[in-house]
C-alpha cells in the first residue's frame, strides 16, 4: 500500500513538473532579468518530526529601497 502511493505521487509531481516547466522557465528568466542573480532562495525548515529539510523557491525580494 505505501508502495502503491509513493509510487502515485512521484509520478504525479513528475507530470506536475513537465506541465509547469514552461511557466517555471518564465518565472526564471524574469527574476534573472528584473532582480538578478541568485534565482532562486534556499531556506533550511523544520519538517516532519523536527528533521530540518531545505526548501527552494524563487527569489522575489530585493534590497533596493
Amino acid at each position: 500500500m505505501h508502495f502503491s502511493k509513493r509510487f502515485f505521487d512521484l509520478i504525479l509531481a513528475l507530470l506536475a513538473l513537465v506541465i509547469l516547466s514552461p511557466v517555471l522557465l518564465i518565472t526564471a528568466i524574469l527574476v534573472r532579468i528584473f532582480i538578478g542573480t541568485p534565482i532562486l532562495f534556499k531556506q533550511q525548515r523544520p519538517g516532519y518530526k523536527g528533521r530540518p529539510f531545505h526548501i527552494y523557491k524563487f527569489r522575489t525580494m530585493t534590497n533596493r529601497i
